[in-house]
Order: C-alpha cells, then structure tokens, then sequence
C-alpha cells in the first residue's frame, strides 16, 4: 500500500517549509514589481507561525482571513481565493492582499507549490508529522477537536437527503455481491463495515489485497457487483486502479474519501467526500464512523423484513458453534 497513515492538518501546512524554493518555478504576475516570490518566509518557520508573525501588520479585513485561516489550517489546500472571502466574511481583493502580505501572489499559487513540496518531499512530511502536530496543537483551543468533530459530522449528515446517497443505498442492499476494501488506516473500517453488513444480508466481502490482486473480486462472476472503497490522503496506489478497472468491468464503484481526493470523481458518480478534522492526528475521523453507521442503518431500513430472515440465520449459527456464553 502506498502511503503511511492519515496526514494532520500540519503535516500539509509543514509542506510550506522551504517552500520558497518551489515558487521561484512560477512566473510571477507583477511584470515591473519586485517578484513576491522571493522570499516568501524562512525556511524554519512553518504558514501558522508566519501568519501569527505578520498578523499585527494586517489590516481589520486581513486579520478576519488569518483568523480563518488559522483555524482551518486544510483551507489554504482546498478552498479557492473566493471561496476563502465567503467564509471570511471579506472580499477576493483582500483576500488577495492578504496573501502578498505573507510573499504569495495568490491562493492558487500556494496550493500548486504546496502539492508539489508534498509529493517531493513526502518522506520528510511524514517524519515530523506528530512534531507539527504536537506544536499546532498548543496554538489550538482545547476543546476545538470536539468542535470539528461535530461540524463535520453535520456535513456527513446532509448526504443522507440527496439522492445520490439514496442510490447508494440501494447499490449495498440489492447488488448480488458487494466488495469492500480499505486502504492505509482505513482497513478497519472496511473490515468493520462488512461486518455489520453480513449480519443483514449475504455476499458481502472484504477485500484486503492480501493476494496482491484482489482475486475475490474479479473471480466473482455476479451479475451485480458494488464495490466500496474507503480511503484518504495520501491514497493508496492500488485504490484508483482497482476502481477504475472495477467501473471496466460493469461494477458500480462507491468511494468514500477525504477533501484531498482529486480522481475519484473521475471515476465514479458515487463519491462520497467527507471533511477531515484538522484537531485529530488521526483523520478523517468522526464524519467517516458516524457515515458508515448512517449507511447500515439505511441499508435495514431498505431491506426490511429480509433482514430478520438473516439474522435468525446467524442466530442458529451462532448457537451451533456456541460463540456466546449466554
């Protein structure tokens, strides 16, 4: 599997360091200024801290961008320049001198030459993950993981009314066969999922890849076949090929993913992108559990009496093998 487990919030914005490096790479727009690129801060301060530094320099309506900022640190990786003035409550011009305050020409700017440093220097990201994490942290209010926590599980939740989560639905509780496969951290999840969904149907497997090739999958020969993959960044190599050769092959594919997933959509109509929360090293974290029960829940509710017929089976088997000492 490619990739070491789910990157915190400052391992991204830790990708900054050096950074000015990268964006010397860009033309700058200014044509007659001096370059904001040259040196967009030093090299041993990380974007929280350079924001902290310059922010007694801002004006009242660059101050409210830094303050946001600040406190979605993933939002310089996924919101564009106008999405960042709707959330800060400003407008794309200060938006805008907000970021050549700090050296950058523009949001784009910064998350191009973010990615970038990521992918070159992932193994350096990695290793001082938990060392950002663990600084950030003391910027961070205490209790603003449980906050982040319950505003993503909100957003999880609004899926449930549109009707691509209704399709979804109806995928997991009338394929013939349905495949799950969790990569990185996300492989308990999956395991977890499959689970719960065998004791209300049948045909549900996990794939885990230990045979390299996911031979279950492609040996089964149902006419309706779904597969769920469950991952985040940074994604596993193996997960958009075994989607998209899946998709090849007739199956309906259900991805459900972070806010940094840039293929998915490529792929399949059934993305299901769930914000990850920047307090928790670990992530994503409340918003993918607290879906995956939304979607068991669904599942019996479309299934209805069909469901009891299986339990009573595993019921019967259970009390065969005697798994249970009361």
């Amino acid at each position: 599997m490619d990739g070491d487990g789910p990157i915190a919030s400052n391992a991204f914005i830790g990708a900054f360091i050096g950074i000015h490096r990268h964006l010397r790479r860009f033309p700058c727009p200014l044509q007659d200024a001096p370059c904001a690129h040259d040196d967009p801060f030093d090299v041993a301060k990380d974007f929280q801290t350079l924001i902290a530094e310059r922010q007694s320099t801002m004006t009242q309506l660059e101050q409210r961008v830094a303050v946001y900022l600040r406190s979605n640190p993933d939002a310089i990786l996924v919101d564009t320049s106008n999405t960042i003035a709707e959330r800060a409550f400003v407008s794309p011009m200060t938006v805008t001198r907000f970021f050549r305050k700090l050296g950058f020409d523009s949001a784009a700017a910064v998350k191009k030459a973010v990615r970038q440093r990521f992918a070159s220097q992932v193994p350096s990201a990695i290793g001082s993950r938990f060392d950002q994490f663990q600084r950030q942290r003391t910027l961070l209010d205490k209790n603003g993981d449980v906050k982040d926590a319950v505003t993503a599980i909100r957003q999880a939740a609004q899926y449930r009314s549109t009707p691509m989560w209704a399709r979804i639905v109806e995928l997991i509780a009338h394929s013939d066969s349905v495949f799950a496969a969790g990569f990185q951290t996300m492989s308990y999840l999956a395991n977890g999922l499959v689970s719960r969904l065998n004791y209300i149907r049948a045909n549900v497997h996990e794939l885990d890849g230990a045979d390299g090739v996911y031979a279950p999958f492609f040996a089964d020969r149902s006419a309706r076949r779904t597969l769920i993959i469950i991952d985040h960044f940074r994604y596993g190599r193996n997960g958009p090929v075994l989607a998209k050769v899946a998709r090849e092959q007739g199956a309906e594919v259900i991805i459900f993913c972070d806010e940094h997933c840039n293929w998915a959509a490529g792929i399949t109509a059934f993305v299901v992108t769930l914000p990850s929360e920047p307090g928790f090293f670990f992530r994503p974290t409340m918003a993918l559990h607290f879906c995956m029960h939304m979607l068991v829940q669904d599942v019996i509710d479309m299934l209805g009496e069909p469901v009891r017929r299986q339990l009573q089976l595993l019921s019967e088997a259970q009390e065969l093998f005697g798994q249970f000492q009361t």
